[in-house]
């Protein structure tokens, strides 16, 4: 399909981070050919040979991409708001795993996929065009990427430790397991989906498992995600046991390097800021989930100084409710406001970088996706500026970042094919999914969650000193 996109703000972001008033965008294929002045674009180019995307009044710019998710959380949104991580796993996460496994079936859940697409249309929906999903039902998360269209990063998720016995299998039949995920559907569709190991945190995985799979990653080129320092009770956990905090431990076991991408990364010290920016590893900042289960403020203003990558992500929708990458934005920058009592630490264009071309080089994928510019693929949004809550638009970034929500989104563009046009999906049928989810899957979450109201809580401490 080739498009042109036209008579919009184009928001480039990229080098010199061009904001072109009443600009076009074309798009060949998968591929952005050229960007430039809407004038110019109608005198190079024989528009008729194109589908022309009418983008008068709207903010045109890369898709977002969201760094951090669980999307199977999707069926658990607005769960208990009283509880910190650990407890809210025991009271929201572990009764409704239990009872999606009972769904598997030769390699695919349908508790999974429908949770799974729900959360995708709702991303669609926000503007994000590029999701890691971090999680186990691997292939059928990878089948609902595929059916609706979007860009999507698999993170099996690993573990050997902490978990029920029945469930730890050897390493290598784990690793071999990986592997024939990957063969199957690493950068399949034309790259539009990949994978990534996804070690849980370094308190689930023992220190041989961590070396195994950084070995596996630095044969196979395949990039790993990894769950750290999200709470001072995991901070404590791995100090006690091997007398590091966990960034130091992780470099101690030769595990951080350039193709690790850190989520959370809350409780860190200067000393782990410094090592983190020495390995050139990646941080995927996670501000409302960091706030729902009261984890912490991540010193992301710290990070960007030492010049680490910072991505954003919404963390899965039970610990966020939403998957909004705009409210998400919002939140990033008034944490980061607040936390340094400087209004200036980070301003509205941080965080669209943080969104877009930063959370693209976050997932090692820099080099196609995140700005609008020839030779990028085309992952395209359109945001409408022509709403009484949006008015007037003075500084363009601003309205987006501080004003704009997920419903402003209009049109989005992926891999050059349009999944949503007027906020309407395009390639899946929302209201049977809508409908499916409502008949087969409510009435038992319902009763899972009326069952954990009364299951006694014990809440530890928060109140954890940690040096």
């Amino acid at each position: 399909m080739n498009l042109i996109v036209k008579d919009g703000i184009v928001i480039t972001m990229d080098k010199e981070r061009r904001i072109i008033e009443d600009g076009a965008v074309v798009i060949e294929g998968n591929k952005i050919v050229d960007v430039d002045k809407t004038h110019k674009i109608e005198e190079k180019y024989n528009i008729s040979e194109y589908e022309l995307i009418d983008a008068s009044g709207m903010a045109v710019l890369p898709g977002f991409v969201n760094t951090h998710a669980h999307m199977y959380q999707n069926f658990m949104k607005g769960w208990h708001d009283d509880l910190p991580l650990k407890e809210w796993c025991d009271f929201v996460l572990f009764p409704v795993v239990k009872y999606a496994k009972t769904f598997e079936e030769n390699g695919f859940n349908e508790f999974f996929y429908y949770s799974n697409m729900l959360a995708a249309i709702e991303a669609i929906r926000s503007g994000i065009t590029t999701m890691l999903n971090f999680g186990a039902a691997k292939e059928t998360t990878l089948r609902v990427f595929d059916e609706i269209g979007m860009r999507g990063i698999m993170g099996i998720t690993l573990a050997d430790k902490w978990i029920p016995e029945e469930l730890i299998r050897p390493t290598d039949e784990v690793l071999r397991d990986v592997q024939s995920i990957i063969d199957k559907w690493h950068n399949s569709r034309n790259g539009r989906l990949k994978v990534m190991y996804a070690p849980s945190t370094p308190f689930i995985c023992t220190q041989e498992f961590l070396q195994k799979i950084k070995e596996h990653s630095e044969k196979t080129g395949v990039p790993i995600t990894i769950h750290t320092s999200e709470t001072r009770y995991e901070v404590k956990l791995i100090k006690d046991e091997t007398g590091m905090r966990p960034i130091e431990y992780l470099d101690k076991i030769g595990f951080l390097g350039k193709n690790v991408l850190a989520v959370h990364c809350v409780w860190v010290n200067d000393n782990e800021i410094n090592l983190l920016a020495k390995h050139d590893v990646k941080v995927s900042h996670n501000p409302k989930s960091n706030m729902r289960l009261a984890s912490g403020i991540a010193p992301i203003v710290k990070m960007r100084q030492k010049g680490i990558t910072i991505g954003l992500a919404t963390d899965g929708a039970a610990s966020n409710d939403n998957l909004d990458m705009i409210e998400t934005m919002r939140a990033a920058a008034f944490l980061a406001k607040v936390s340094t009592l400087r209004a200036g630490s980070l301003v509205g264009k941080d965080v669209l970088e943080m969104a877009t071309i930063e959370g693209a080089r976050a997932v090692f994928m820099e080099n196609e996706i995140g700005s609008l510019e020839p030779g990028k693929k085309a992952d395209v949004i359109l945001i409408d500026l022509r709403k009484p809550h949006l008015q007037p638009v003075c500084n363009v970034i601003n309205t987006i970042v501080y004003v704009a929500s997920a419903c402003d989104v209009n049109t989005v563009i992926i891999d050059g094919k349009i999944i949503m046009k007027d906020r309407k999906i395009l390639t899946v049928d929302e209201n049977r999914i809508l409908e499916t989810v409502k008949e087969k899957f409510e009435p038992a979450l319902k009763e899972i969650y009326n069952q954990t109201l009364s299951m006694e809580k014990v809440v530890e401490s928060e109140d954890i000193q940690i040096e």
